[in-house]
């Protein structure tokens, strides 16, 4: 497939063995139906978050990280990476509480905005899923809940607004790990993701998974996952997945 829209082309169907996948495509409930809703995840797949903290962190403790070499989603644990585990969530928190030269300050990448509308200029519900990267005087290390409150939500409804969308009403924070049980609580049949993991899992609910480029996730392959090669192809490629649902009366 070659089709164009404005915001990019469409993913071919063949890079992928079964997509739309066959589970998506066909319910045994006559009187199931998908939600006109596709789920976004925000940092590495709207908004650059890696570059600027990459360079925050090579900053701070000397190091020469390059983004575009990370092999691991979780880049700390990179054993070719100089960036210690204590280094990360000093890094990690310090970066997301800065009003300037921080988190506030992230860019959405290129292609963003007209991704985002072309997709509801097509009938489709937009809303970004993300878990907040960090928050206010508490750490993941000592197993406090404080990251999903404070200054990182504030922050993240201001990135969310930069990209034309509502945080009252389009905005979900929700973890990784969470992202799954919520799609199919909802029936909400696709989302758009920079984790392997998490787009795995999704997959392995049944549920479809599109991945942006990253080097981190370059090795996935799985089950109702598609990997796109740039993010020119997520508006065309989502529009295509949810005309196909239509197509076939699955959606409400």
């Amino acid at each position: 497939m070659s089709s164009k829209t404005t915001a990019g082309r469409l993913a071919r169907a063949n890079s992928a063995a079964n997509w739309p996948p066959r589970s998506v495509l066909t319910v045994s409930d006559p009187d199931f139906r998908w939600e006109r809703t596709v789920a976004l995840d925000l940092h590495n797949t709207l908004v650059d978050w890696l570059t600027p903290f990459a360079e925050f962190c090579n900053l701070h403790f000397g190091h020469a990280i390059d983004p575009k070499l990370s092999a691991f989603y979780h880049m700390q644990m990179d054993p070719d990476n100089a960036l210690t585990g204590k280094e990360f969530l000093n890094a990690f928190v310090s970066f997301a509480r800065r009003s300037k030269g921080g988190y506030a300050d992230v860019k959405p990448y290129p292609e963003t905005l007209a991704t985002i509308k072309a997709i509801k200029e097509a009938g489709i519900k937009v809303e970004v899923w993300s878990w907040v990267p960090g928050a206010s005087e508490m750490r993941i290390d000592n197993k406090a809940q404080g990251y999903g409150t404070g200054i990182a939500q504030r922050v993240t409804r201001d990135v969310v607004r930069k990209l034309g969308l509502d945080p009252s009403t389009d905005l979900c924070f929700v973890t990784p790990s969470q992202k799954k049980y919520d799609m199919a609580d909802r029936h909400i049949p696709l989302i758009v993701e920079d984790s392997g993991e998490t787009a795995v899992g999704v997959g392995q609910m049944a549920h479809a998974a599109l991945l942006v480029p990253e080097p981190y996730n370059e090795a996935i392959k799985a089950p109702n996952v598609l990997r796109l090669d740039s993010r020119e192809q997520i508006a065309p490629t989502v529009i295509d997945f949810y005309k196909k649902l239509d197509e076939a009366g699955l959606l409400l």
